[in-house]
């Protein structure tokens, strides 16, 4: 008999505060079960399948230059039989799954020749790949990267020439950049985004737009 973890994992993440347990192990069992609060988006494949992904950081969407999947996404039934995608899977499946290990991992990725569609840039296409660094059991197994605001996208971006388009900015910082800028700060080309601040006012604004625009959730 196997219990879902994840079907309790709220109830396991308010009820350890009343537990008398060291709060070293507390904030590792916190960990562990891993909460992300944020949104997900649907970007429509070459307006045929729906993808959905989740993202923490749905205010940088104007950043988004590629969407990556899990070599285990459901998608990846349309390249079981290709040997070049059972190479990088195997490769891919020897990156391990902790947080260390995804973070320090080299960033290999696999390209389908499939494009999503922007859901706010009108005819921007985004090139899909498959990744080493994304999981199929966390989220939807899919994210958007937004390489000039989160390292692994930027790393993965600079490796396969992607683009790469700041969309916060702290007013201190020049456009280009060499790694990926995650302060604070306000959106900046991002149409109807631009002066919000990041993140907390940007990310509620971007999913009540999301959600109107019946995009996400």
């Amino acid at each position: 008999w196997v219990m879902r973890i994840t079907d309790y994992s709220e109830r396991l993440l308010e009820d350890l505060d009343s537990l008398d347990w060291p709060e070293s192990i507390k904030i590792s069992q916190k960990n562990w079960i891993g909460k992300s609060e944020g949104a997900e988006i649907n970007f429509n494949e070459n307006n045929k399948d729906s993808i959905k992904v989740f993202t923490t950081r749905p205010d940088t969407i104007f950043g988004a230059s590629f969407l990556a999947l899990s070599a285990d996404h459901p998608l990846s039934k349309d390249f079981i039989k290709k040997k070049d995608f059972l190479k990088f899977k195997e490769e891919s499946d020897k990156t391990g799954t902790t947080e260390e290990a995804l973070a320090n991992a080299e960033k290999i990725g696999y390209k389908t020749n499939l494009f999503a569609i922007h859901p706010f840039i009108k005819n921007k296409k985004i090139p899909i790949y498959f990744a080493n660094f994304v999981l199929m059991d966390y989220g939807t197994g899919a994210i958007f990267g937004c390489p000039a605001h989160d390292q692994r996208d930027f790393d993965f971006a600079k490796k396969y020439e992607l683009e790469i388009m700041r969309v916060v900015s702290d007013n201190n910082s020049k456009n280009e950049l060499h790694e990926a800028f995650t302060g604070v700060g306000k959106i900046v080309n991002s149409g109807f985004l631009n002066g919000l601040k990041v993140p907390e006012e940007a990310i509620i604004e971007t999913i009540k737009i999301i959600e109107n625009k019946k995009l996400g959730k």
